[in-house]
């Protein structure tokens, strides 16, 4: 092996992401509101996130502050119906970010989330110096 090309865990090292990852799981720190974005920091860069939205009002979800809050690039998750603990609404997000934005889609109403991640053993310092192809996400050019 080349010492110019180190072999080892990264962004762009396959192995970082075929094995199973590490568990990370957290519930709505507060009620997500309508009116400033809530950030879910991961500890280490995810490779998995499976969020539920457990309330009773439409949630976004982004990439950035300002791509939930002031452009059309979230994803919106639909509320949670009320019928059965199993019937939440879910999106499952194959994605190496360090931390998601969450915030409420329907005016002043406040709505919860669960979010269950797989973590890499990949630092999160990597993915904030990697250019565009990491943390440049400013909630433009259709990454929010």
């Amino acid at each position: 092996m080349s010492s110019a090309y180190p072999y080892g865990v990264g962004l762009g090292n396959v192995g970082s992401y075929q094995v199973s990852g590490v568990p990370y799981l957290t519930g709505a720190t507060a009620p997500i509101s309508s009116s400033t974005p809530v950030e879910i920091v991961f500890p280490e860069v995810t490779q998995r996130i499976i969020i539920s939205n457990t309330g009773l009002a439409d949630l976004r979800i982004g990439f950035s502050a300002n791509g939930v809050k002031n452009t059309n690039n979230y994803y919106v998750l639909h509320q949670h119906d009320g019928t059965t603990s199993s019937d939440y609404s879910k999106i499952d997000l194959k994605v190496k970010v360090s931390s998601i934005f969450l915030l409420s889609n329907s005016g002043s109403a406040t709505t919860s989330v669960r979010i269950a991640a797989e973590l890499t053993n990949i630092d999160t310092n990597l993915l904030l110096h990697s250019g565009p192809s990491g943390s440049n996400w400013s909630g433009s050019v259709g990454v929010g």
